[in-house]
This record gives C-alpha cells, structure tokens and sequence, in this order.
C-alpha cells in the first residue's frame, strides 16, 4: 500500500514560528512533525510515499530529499496555486495506482495504522475516514456514524447549536483509487468540505474508523506547547530522538552537560546542545540541537529550536524561541512568549506573558514588552460570543484593541469600501467607535459614521447607503461595565461565522493591510438620517388605519436616541402616548433586567390610566415589550405567535420564519391561513437570513429593508396596525391563539463535556422523531425537547413544550436529569 503526506499547510496560527517555515517542518522535541508521520508510516509497512507541496516546498525537499536517510521512497508533487486537500491529492494520480492512506504532515498521532486499514479492507469502503473524539469538537469536522461505522452524516466546524457528536475527521484517509473519477483535475476540491459529502449524498461506501490513541492537529500555540509537552511525558506512543542519559533526560549526538548543571525530567537535549554549570533545566524542556545555555540560566516548560543561545542569569517560563534566537544576559520571558526565527532580546529585557515577537528583530536592552511587537496577544479560542465581541471596557475591550478590531475587519474588505459606523449615546461606546474609526482608515476604507444611533438604524443605513458592511458598538445587555460591539455584513445581518474567523485570524497573526498615507480613507456623514428611517418605518403599515383607532398607550424607553424617534413616530400615528421613563439621575441606560423588574409598576400605570397598552422599548431599539390593557406582560412565545399571526394573514407571501425554540402552534396558524413555516436556528443571523430570503416584511423592490423580530419601532407599528384590523383589544387578539404550554430551563456542563454529551443524546433517541436544525430537537407523545448547547457560557439550555404546563415541565426535567446524569459518567 502507499501513501500521501499532505504537507502544503502554511499554519498561519502558529506564527510568528511557521513565517519561515512550513507548519510540517515545526520541530517536536527536536525533530519536525512530518518526520513523526513518516517514521509512523514505515513502522506500518508504507515505504512508497507521495509528498504534496505548497507553501515553502523547498525547505521540506532539502530536509527529507528522496527518503533514504528516512527508509522509504519519496516522491514530491508541488501546486502552482491551492486546490485543496482532495486537489492536491489528484496530481499524484498516476502514482497512486492502488490502496492509499493519505495523512497531514503537520498533525501528530500514534494511531495503529494497521487496524484501520484492516476495517477499511473488510468494509470494501471506497473511502474510510480516520476519526477520534476530542473535548471540544468545534474546531474540527464532526462526522455521526451509525453502529456498523457507515457514515450518516458529516458536519464542517459546527457551532454549539449544531454538535451532534464529539466523534472527529483527523484527516486521515484510506482510499480507493477509484475515488479519482469523481472530481477533475487542477479544480480546488477539499476532501471534507465537498468531496465526501457529495460521495455521501450518491450514495457511495464510505466509513468511519474511531480510533484509539493521540492525535492533535496542533492547531495553534498553545496546542503545539502541549504536543511537546505529551511527547515528554510519554502519552504519545512515538520514539524519541537521542540516547536517555537518566530516566526522563534524553540528549542527542555531542550534547554537553557540565558539571554542577541541573537536570530534572523529562527533557530532551538535541545535538551539540550545551549546558553550563550552575544552570538549572526543569522538566518539560526542549533544547533543540547547537542550543546553548549560560551560568545561572532558568528554563521551565519551554521549547527552544536549534543555535539558541541563552545568556547568564536569563529566566524563561513556558516560551517557545525558533531558530537562532539570541537572549542577552539576565533577560525574563514569561508563559506564553514566542520569538521568532532570527530575533535578538538585550540584557536585562522583560516580555510579559504571552508576548509575540516576529522574526529577525531588535529588543533594545532595558526593554519591558507588554504587547508584541507588532501588535500581536495571546491566541484565544473566539473573540465572538452570540451577539458579536462583548468585553469589559477598558481593561479587555481598550482603545488600542478597538483600533485593531477596525485594522482587521477594514483588511478583509476592498479599499475605498463603504463602512457604516455607529455608537449608543454612551461615552464608553463613542470613545472605542472613535479608536475603531482610526483603524478602518488606516486600512483605506471610507467610514459613513452615523454618530449616536441602533442597531436597527444601521441596518437601514447599509441597505439605503449600499454599504459593504457596518458596525455597532452599546452598553452589553449582560453587564453595564462591558461593551457590545456587533459587526453586520452588507445585508444587515451578523456577520457569517466564517467572516468572524477571519477577523480574528487577522486580529491575532496581524497580517493587516498597511497602506501609503494619501490612500488613507475618509469620514462621511449622513443628514437626516432618522427622518428618513422613521419614513421608512411608517411606509411598512398602514397610518391612518392606526390613526383612526386613536391608541393610548403608556410608553418606557430610555433616554438617548429614542427621545428622538419614539414620541415622534407615536405621535405621527396619533397614539396618546403617557410617558413613564425609566432614568436615573445620571442618565445610565437601564438593562433588560432592571425594565423587567418594573413591569408590575408600568402595568398599574396602564391600568390607572386606561391606557390601551403598555409599550417598552430597550435602549437598542431592538426589543419591544407589551402589556395589554389589563396591564400583563405579553410573554415572549405569545409575541412570536402575533407576528407569525400577522404574517400568514395580511401578508401575500404567507410564509413565517420562526426560530426552532418557538412554539408548535405556528404550524397550527400555518394550517389555517394555508401558510408555510419555516424553521430557523436561535440566533438572529439565520432568522434574518431566512426573512430575506423568504422576501417577509419585503419592499416594492423585493429586499427587506426592516427586520420586525429585530426592530422595536417596525415591531411596535406592525403590532398597532394588527390591533387596529381586528378591532380587539391586546388581551382579545392574545386569545384567540391556540393555548400553549412552554418551559425553558439552563442546566451547567463543562466545555468539554458538551460534545460527548450530545452525542450519547443524538444516539439514545436515534428511534424517535428528532430535528436538528440547531441542537437536538426530540418529539415525544406529549410534546418536545431541544437540547441546545450555549455558545458563550458552559450551560446547555434546554427548551420544551407540552399539552399541559406539567407534560412542559416534566419533559424539560426529564433532560436535565439525563444530561446530569450523562456527566457523572
């Protein structure tokens, strides 16, 4: 059998490391990854192995040439342009004339080869995928398979809401050659992303092989420390380079240790490294080969790469040096720090945890580096939560920080593009949107700043303006110490998961675009903005039929920009509006929370007023709240069903998105006016999406300028005007809906205990009906669950309807039960 090594990979989220070499030529434990994958491939037997090449392709043929030196044969086969794991693998074709395993260059494993070639063999698959299971599976390509190992499904980089399983593609692959016919050469085609799952969808054998053992695709920094780290501790089954000179301390060909250094293991020393007397190695060190350590020199948890030299008194915790770094005397770095190739650090420097240096450069002596180099901070898992990035202000979310938000959303889009840009009235959200205007330009992008303004208002300008994309920055609706800012694409909508990886690629490896200073981008302004959005808002209803019930209305809002659109958008519709704010003397925007706290008060204001209703109106302008004229609050699900009611009845497209957590009476509404329901995920993207897309609430030129579910104003007129065509009171309209029952209940789980969790579930109700649009969706006699895993915080939230608000209750227990139950496992 031969064999591929896929080793184009340029593993950007290792740099500053991988900016002079490719991710497979990253030493472990001093040697490269790529030679772990072929020493691995010739302990099983595949000596014939093909090579693809991309990115610095030289460096990797200088190092292995045939493979002699390694005991197999290699053949390199370079792409001019990507074309994508399965495109790469088509031009060693020819050479690829029978069974063939095919494996990344830049991973580490230990796997048995020899078993999943073995199940592959017996299964006659066309094509068998290597799996494993992972804590977190939310960076990697889920595949469900069914109990004989066919495969059901594939699912690429899932959010929480889409885990079904914690079971992985490792990127491991045996093969067919009749794989080749079904895609053309020099096309860019990925195996995972296009290939197998159009194989899936015809119907071809294709298996999944769950492995036992290691495996990491040393994805990023951090991951790469503790792949070190798990080939000295032995959890990987790999032979390591070097003779052991003491149990845990290996060292390579010409290695000096004097006498009076200390060795504590496990630490490996590669060739002609040296250790000076008095110098103290502790455990989970690497010393790459011609690496040099002075007098009085500290070294805990670090990875050094070859001809380091460390200075004396020099003290480094858990660092990451390349190539040919050179350290002073009595220079500190600190956990997380990582040097590029070729860079110099002078006597008596400091560089605080996680600091980045990029290759080749200059730290003067006396330096203290709180910030890398050139920008650059810690990796984390994801700057964006639900809504967008929420951080506290001016301790995570700072000015410098909004600035490089603004520098790397700016590099992914054209110079000269349009931006849209606005802030709440508070002065936490303007200074950042003032830093973030500074980054944009810097990138050549043209900035329409809306001043103080809503969500909802810059979506109205991107589709009036013609935008490519626009940002909001407010007070967090979580914590009023914190700062929301939400990036929307040229729709309106929250940007595409895709787009907020990229942001954050480009926020983290600061690969911005830096341009020449008479290209710098311009500010605009945009008058009468708010005249024309009210206009806009009025032209989706009917006025005079609102004017004509002659509405009375107790109304809340907060101060700010809403004093500027709600009283003239009541008054326009002739409603007798009694205002009833909510401010406190420093104007502070109230939270959600602290309006819902005084309902009981605004629903006796209506009460004593004999208003037709109460109206409340979040600072953002995105939520709308009613109290019908008894003065009770109209729940979320019965608002949902008014809008969908609205929708199927006066509308001529009576099509409804709803999102999954919404209540099974919208079919029941559905079937009565003939209408259609489509389901969507719980969050706003995909429910605006499907809006668009299904043309609801669309204007004489097709496009939904205004999104009800996320537009209080646009929801509040669309609700009067309901009102006003069936000439009910709000409690009246509220009962003519079919009776619901719903619960909804959180219950706590570790991070990395949601995947394996959802997969036992996916499989205990395999034989009853489910959906799984977004989380796990179980129908039982009495009614349904969703099991939906929480993206921000480590909880599942758990939804249920039932016949009865005991069969509602009883099936939201009955989850959390299971999914407690499920952890003690």
């Amino acid at each position: 059998m031969k064999a591929v090594i896929m080793a184009g990979g340029a593993g950007t989220r290792l740099r500053p490391l991988t900016c002079k070499l490719p991710k497979p030529m990253v030493p472990l434990a001093t040697r490269p990854i790529m030679e772990y994958i072929i020493g691995l491939l010739r302990h099983h037997g595949l000596t014939q192995i093909a090579v693809t090449l991309y990115y610095l392709p030289e460096v990797i043929k200088n190092y292995f040439g045939n493979g002699d030196e390694f005991g197999v044969t290699l053949r390199y086969f370079t792409e001019d342009t990507p074309l994508g794991t399965a495109g790469s693998v088509k031009n060693a074709e020819d050479f690829l004339n029978e069974t063939f395993l095919v494996i990344s260059g830049d991973a580490l494993t230990d796997f048995n080869l020899a078993e999943a070639i073995a199940f592959h063999q017996s299964k006659k698959a066309l094509a068998t995928l290597v799996l494993t299971r992972v804590k977190t599976p939310l960076e990697y390509g889920v595949v469900i398979t069914d109990e004989n190992g066919k495969i059901r499904r594939f699912l690429e980089k899932p959010g929480w809401g889409e885990v079904f399983s914690d079971t992985v593609n490792t990127g491991i692959y045996l093969l067919e050659p009749e794989i080749f016919r079904f895609y053309e050469h020099g096309n860019a085609v990925d195996f995972s992303k296009n290939l197998f799952p159009k194989l899936l969808a015809d119907g071809q054998p294709l298996y999944g092989y769950v492995a036992d053992g290691y495996w990491s695709d040393i994805g990023n920094l951090d991951q790469y420390r503790q792949a070190n780290y798990d080939l000295l501790s032995g959890e990987v089954r790999l032979p390591l380079p070097g003779q052991e000179l003491a149990p845990g301390v290996r060292a390579g060909e010409g290695t000096e240790i004097e006498e009076g250094a200390e060795i504590e293991p496990p630490v490996i020393l590669g060739r002609y490294a040296r250790v000076k007397k008095t110098a103290k190695i502790s455990g989970f060190t690497v010393l790459g080969d011609h690496t040099h350590i002075q007098k009085n020199v500290s070294v805990k948890k670090s990875i050094l790469w070859n001809h380091v030299y460390v200075g004396d008194h020099s003290e480094l915790r858990g660092a990451v040096l390349g190539h040919r770094v050179h350290l002073k005397s009595r220079v500190s770095l600190y956990e997380g720090v990582v040097i590029g190739d070729g860079s110099t650090v002078g006597n008596r420097s400091l560089l605080r945890p996680e600091v980045k240096v990029w290759p080749d450069k200059y730290i003067e002596s006396g330096s203290v580096l709180s910030n890398s180099l050139i920008w650059g901070t810690r990796w984390c898992n994801s700057l964006f939560g639900n809504l967008g990035i929420d951080k506290t202000f001016n301790q995570e979310l700072t000015p410098e920080f909004a600035a490089r938000l603004g520098v790397a959303y700016g590099s992914l889009l054209p110079e000269k593009a349009r931006v849209v840009i606005s802030a709440d009235n508070s002065q936490p959200a303007r200074t950042l949107k003032r830093a973030m205007i500074a980054g944009f330009l810097a990138t050549g992008v043209n900035l329409f700043d809306l001043g103080i303004g809503t969500t909802p208002i810059v979506r109205y300008a991107l589709a009036t303006l013609g935008a490519g994309g626009g940002v909001h920055l407010r007070v967090s609706p979580r914590n009023g110490d914190s700062i929301l800012v939400e990036f929307l694409d040229e729709k309106g909508f929250a940007v595409s998961r895709d787009l907020e990886r990229k942001i954050e690629q480009r926020f983290f490896t600061e690969e911005y675009r830096r341009i020449a200073a008479d290209r710098i981008g311009e500010v605009f302004y945009v008058p009468h903005l708010l005249e024309r959005y009210l206009e806009g808002v009025l032209s989706a209803t009917s006025p005079q039929q609102i004017r004509n019930a002659h509405f009375k209305a107790v109304v809340n809002y907060d101060r700010g920009i809403l004093s500027l659109l709600l009283p003239t958008l009541l008054r326009v519709l002739g409603c007798d509006a009694i205002h009833h704010q909510l401010l406190e003397e420093n104007n502070k925007a109230k939270s959600l929370k602290e309006i819902l706290a005084v309902l009981d008060e605004i629903g006796g204001r209506v009460r004593e007023e004999q208003a037709d209703m109460g109206i409340v109106v979040d600072n953002n302008a995105e939520r709308l709240i009613l109290l019908d004229e008894k003065g009770r609050l109209i729940q979320d699900e019965q608002f949902v069903a008014l809008i969908a009611f609205l929708v199927l009845k006066y509308t001529e497209h009576s099509t409804v998105a709803v999102p999954v957590t919404a209540s099974g009476i919208i079919e029941e509404l559905s079937k009565e006016y003939r209408g259609k329901v489509v389901r969507t995920k719980a969050n706003p993207r995909s429910l605006m999406e499907k809006v668009a897309e299904e043309k609801i609430f669309a204007g004489r030129d097709g496009k939904t300028q205004f999104q009800p579910a996320f537009d209080a104003l646009l929801s509040l007129v669309k609700i009067l005007e309901l009102v006003a065509r069936e000439g009910m009171t709000l409690s009246e309209l509220v009962a003519t809906l079919p009776r619901f029952y719903m619960e909804h209940r959180e219950v706590a789980c570790p991070w990395e205990e949601k995947g394996r969790i959802m997969r036992a579930l996916f499989e205990e109700n395999k034989d009853r009906p489910i959906e799984a649009v977004d989380g796990l969706k179980v129908f039982h006699d009495n009614g349904w669950a969703l099991v939906l895993p929480d993206a921000e915080e480590p909880v599942f939230q758990i939804y249920s309807e039932g016949t009865s608000p005991e069969q509602a209750g009883e099936l939201a227990r009955l989850y959390m039960e299971r999914i407690n139950e499920l952890q003690m496992k």
